[in-house]
């Protein structure tokens, strides 16, 4: 496990996952309390209905996000700086009285008394992306 672990956290791929779960014995005990859903796949991995996943596909011509040209949407940018998900990112920052960021995916995730909440805004932002992209 502790080799396995190593070249998790030393690689260059899966940097979506780590955002959430830097560890993967961590991750391997964390992911398996979770509902397994397409949306939360997507949410964990990356791999999915974001512009910038389909653009890698050639699903999709641009992998900009709708909030801004040349802003690339991704995991990262959706749930934690687009405009777009902004107010919802608030009320949710409010409701569990934490910082929905990068630096705080880890703790959001994991904490009990948060994680609910804080997995329902990802679900929230991401169907969002995924409904306007199959448009497109």
């Amino acid at each position: 496990m502790e080799e396995w672990n190593q070249r998790y956290r030393s690689g260059e791929t899966a940097a979506t996952t780590k955002m959430f779960y830097p560890d993967a014995i961590e991750a391997y005990r964390e992911i398996r309390k979770l509902e397994h859903t397409a949306l939360q796949t997507q949410i964990l991995t990356g791999h999915g209905g974001f512009s910038k996943y389909l653009h890698r596909f050639k699903c999709k011509e641009d992998p900009s996000c709708a909030c801004e040209p040349g802003t690339e949407e991704t995991v990262e940018h959706v749930l934690f700086e687009c405009p777009i998900t902004k107010r919802k990112r608030m009320e949710t920052e409010h409701e569990i009285n934490h910082d929905i960021t990068k630096e705080n995916a880890n703790r959001l995730v994991k904490d009990g008394k948060i994680n609910e909440a804080f997995l329902n805004y990802c679900k929230y932002a991401t169907k969002q992306v995924i409904n306007r992209n199959k448009d497109k």
